[in-house]
């Protein structure tokens, strides 16, 4: 396993255990991040930058949904890029109502192996519903 892997792996580790400062060390200072949602709609929809944006991000993630299911899947490497699917369900906390997304992740890093950049991509309608209905 390369280490790029391994780091996102580590990363996944620490989403499902909450631990937000253990993703961050992950992280380089001029992170991006890009998540499918509407903005318009969820608080972690859109880009957000550096770390500082990342823990907006997950503070918007973490107080406005519970998390039921979280499956990365599928890994695959390409050059400094980790590409996989995840399936992530969830609850809307303010509405009650359940999602359930498929995306594509992709990871991109730097040479020294920090994250630079992640995407999260795919069919991202039923979280967007959720929040609406």
């Amino acid at each position: 396993m390369s280490n790029n892997l391994s780091t996102v792996q580590q990363i996944y580790a620490c989403f499902t255990q909450g631990n937000v400062p253990g993703i961050l060390a992950k992280l380089s200072d001029d992170v991006t991040f890009f998540n499918g949602s509407d903005p318009a709609v969820a608080p972690f929809g859109g880009e957000f930058k550096g770390k500082d944006g990342v823990i907006q991000f997950f503070n918007g993630l973490g107080l406005t949904t519970q998390t039921t299911a979280f499956v990365p899947e599928n890994f695959r490497e390409d050059g400094n890029k980790v590409v996989n699917e995840v399936r992530h369900d969830g609850i809307v906390t303010a509405t009650g109502h359940p999602f359930s997304v498929n995306a594509e992740f992709v990871w991109t890093f730097d040479d020294k192996g920090m994250v630079t950049d992640w995407k999260g991509t795919g069919d991202f309608s039923s979280i967007n519903a959720a929040f609406l209905n």
